[in-house]
């Protein structure tokens, strides 16, 4: 007749497995989470499109995601539940065990909230790409006062972002998105429009250079 181990030695075998585990799962997440931070890093400036904005949004959701998931999977790992003189071990191990596995479901939880905000910015960026293209502005020469108000150090060549159907239009001026760093004014910490005479301006896709 096949006998049936106590729940003590279930619990004591089964408990450093499921930390080993947890500690896994915790570093597998700590790398998808340096990996969005990575990206966001490289992709976080004077954004203008509203698409771009939310994909920032979401980058950042998917790493306070991850973080939480990483705090409950390494809380896991080191769980242990508390012990009195009266306290059976048996009775302990169980608990233990029960903690470890709560503890991993939140985990879980969360790292599935990450999973499905990076899989939202994927999708994001394949079906909403941003609206505007950059491009690169050389002037033919600098006339009026306007941009040399808004922007004192444009250069005469600089890149900027333009909408495609403004650079389709046969219109005189032609609005032009420049980042802060390129105007020079503090004053437009987030970029600013630009509405320059095309006549003055020669204007290239910047995937061209």
């Amino acid at each position: 007749m096949k006998s049936t181990p106590p729940s003590s030695a279930i619990s004591d075998s089964s408990s450093p497995h499921r930390r080993a585990h947890a500690r896994f799962l915790a570093a597998l997440l700590s790398t998808a989470a340096l990996a969005v931070a990575v990206w966001l890093a490289f992709n976080t400036g004077d954004g203008v499109s509203g698409a771009a904005r939310n994909q920032l949004l979401l980058a950042l959701a998917s790493i306070v995601l991850l973080l939480i998931g990483i705090t409950f999977y390494l809380s896991a790992a080191v769980a242990a539940a508390p012990s009195t003189i009266a306290d059976p071990e048996a009775d302990r191990s169980t608990r233990t065990l029960r903690r470890i596995r709560s503890l991993s479901g939140f985990g879980a939880l969360f790292a599935i909230a990450a999973v499905l905000a990076i899989a939202g910015l994927g999708a994001l960026r394949v079906l909403a790409p941003p609206a505007e293209r950059p491009v690169s502005v050389q002037f033919s020469e600098i006339t009026g006062r306007v941009q040399l108000e808004y922007c004192p150090n444009l250069p005469s060549s600089f890149e900027a972002l333009v909408k495609p159907t403004d650079l389709a239009s046969s219109s005189t001026l032609l609005p032009l998105w420049v980042a802060s760093r390129v105007c020079g004014n503090p004053s437009f910490q987030h970029g600013v429009w630009l509405y320059l005479n095309r006549s003055t301006i020669t204007v290239a896709d910047a995937g061209d250079h």
